[in-house]
């Protein structure tokens, strides 16, 4: 089973299930069966105290050789942006709220991360899209 976490509706999901609440992650998918997970700047939309029961959560549906993605914009690049290169803060302002997905956290690669790796996985690749200053970390579930 292929999971897409996001708050906002995809076009063509493909062969992910789509969910936009992570109340409702036990309905659709049980833990351990999931084989990918795709977190779609779904994370920052909790209090950043909240954020680590949640990758757990998130984390405990993988299977043996599952993989997570997770796409989330990051606020070390953003800040980066800002005040070295002069984005003007109506740009700033558009990339950080635009979208309409409420945000209460600001996280970057790092961070992120760290929260799966305590969770067991094993990160295989981590970059940042300079496009639109995401953070794409991609992690792996190797053992029990």
């Amino acid at each position: 089973m292929k999971i897409l976490l996001s708050h906002i509706q995809p076009e063509d999901s493909g062969s992910h299930t789509w969910i936009q609440d992570i109340n409702n992650i036990d309905m659709f998918v049980e833990n351990s069966e999931a084989t990918e997970i795709i977190v779609d700047n779904f994370l920052t939309a909790y209090n950043y105290s909240s954020i680590g029961s949640l990758v757990s959560k998130i984390a405990s549906k993988l299977r043996l050789n599952g993989k997570i993605i997770v796409y989330q914009q990051d606020i070390d690049f953003v800040c980066h942006q800002y005040n070295k290169t002069g984005i003007d803060i109506q740009d700033l302002n558009t990339l950080l709220f635009n979208g309409g997905i409420p945000m209460y956290s600001a996280l970057n690669a790092e961070v992120v991360s760290d929260l799966l790796t305590s969770t067991g996985l094993t990160i295989e690749q981590k970059q940042i899209n300079t496009q639109n200053m995401q953070s794409i970390i991609v992690a792996r579930r190797d053992h029990v």
